[in-house]
């Protein structure tokens, strides 16, 4: 790479070269790049092009994973959250033992308990991990439909300053990560309770169970803290969703 010293400045390209500004100078590089038809036909392309397609997959699985769970993923908006979830997907997808490589699937992938461990301990927040204010264990029953939070107590909580109640919300999605087809959604009636309430209870939260298909149910919990102002409720930050059962 070459810097252009002189009365003459222009950008573009010209016989061979490339000409463009960084950093307020003049840079000159030899025209290049990627080839379309060696990446599509050339022998030598053939990792290049699994890589890729293995990505759209992901990516494509990632976007349907969101709307799936945009009611109560999009409030929250953090950031860089797609990316998050394309490369836990990414991960995901390497597990898949059934297809060659080039034409693996998250779906395969989420087969495996491996798979399965590796969405479950997924933390849409990385800045902020909700055990670190939902510390509670939780198990999911896809059978009977519903989700047991385990030796619950609200007034053990760390909260956000101002917090009165605490709202949990099930939301469920059967997903088809093969043919994406639109996802069979259902939340569970929320639960509000008071943060100092000190009684200590296994908190269950029901949803209509889930028929045995080839598509995934995938449970996630939403958590939301509010405080009362003048007998209204907002909500504040500090809360959060968490994946709490996959099948």
């Amino acid at each position: 790479m070459g810097k252009l010293k002189g009365i003459v400045q222009f950008t573009g390209k010209f016989d061979g070269l490339s000409f463009y500004e960084m950093n307020d100078k003049i840079v000159i590089r030899k025209t290049g790049g990627f080839d379309g038809e060696k990446i599509k036909n050339n022998a030598n392309y053939a990792r290049v092009r699994e890589n890729s397609s293995e990505f759209a997959h992901c990516a494509r699985a990632g976007k349907y994973f969101r709307s799936a769970f945009s009611s109560c993923l999009m409030p929250l908006r953090i950031p860089y959250v797609h990316n998050h979830i394309v490369s836990l997907f990414q991960g995901i997808l390497k597990l898949d033992g059934i297809q060659k490589r080039g034409n693996r699937t998250v779906g395969n992938g989420l087969l495996t308990s491996e798979g399965k461990k590796a969405l479950l301990d997924f933390e849409f927040d990385k800045t902020q991990k909700i055990s670190s204010y939902f510390p509670f264990k939780m198990e999911v029953d896809f059978t009977t439909g519903s989700l047991t939070v385990l030796n619950f107590c609200a007034s053990t909580l760390i909260t956000p300053k101002g917090a009165d109640q605490i709202q949990l919300q099930l939301h469920v999605a059967k997903l088809d990560f093969e043919h994406f087809t639109t996802p069979i959604t259902q939340t569970s009636p929320r639960v509000l309770i008071d943060l100092n309430e000190t009684t200590t209870q296994n908190l269950t939260l029901s949803f209509i169970p889930t028929l045995q298909d080839s598509n995934i149910p995938i449970a996630v919990l939403e958590v939301v803290f509010f405080q009362e102002v003048n007998g209204s409720f907002i909500p504040l930050k500090g809360g959060g969703i968490k994946i709490a059962g996959v099948k």
